[in-house]
């Protein structure tokens, strides 16, 4: 699974700025970045990469509404492909989106992680 491919599924989904990794210095407020978190062990037969998505918003309300919308797009998302790999199920590791406070420039985070079953 490559992290620009990921971007690419939740772009189909959620209209919002997504980059890999980090912020950039020039990003705008309102943005979001994905990263792949390792995962559980592989066997022979399935992996199950793992992925964080952080959002930031400069309204509280945008970044809990932004962060909802993802969640919602990618939790129990079944039988999808990222790239050449095909993903059985991804969901969320937990119940609801993070929310982790705000960055130097005052902007709102929200985190989301997601497990996901792919085939090896």
């Amino acid at each position: 699974m490559r992290i620009l491919d990921l971007i690419n599924v939740i772009k189909q989904g959620v209209n919002y700025q997504f980059y890999p990794n980090v912020f950039p210095e020039t990003a705008a407020d309102d943005c979001a970045t994905v990263q792949l978190t390792g995962g559980g062990p592989e066997d022979r037969e399935i992996s199950r990469p793992s992925f964080q998505v952080l959002l930031r918003a400069k309204s509280p309300a945008d970044a809990e509404a932004k962060a909802w919308e993802v969640y919602g797009y990618m939790n129990r998302k079944r039988d999808f492909y990222v790239g050449t790999a095909r993903v059985l199920l991804c969901t969320a590791s937990q119940s609801t989106p993070l929310y982790i406070g705000t960055d130097e420039n005052r902007r709102f985070l929200y985190s989301i992680n997601f497990t996901t079953i792919t085939e090896v």
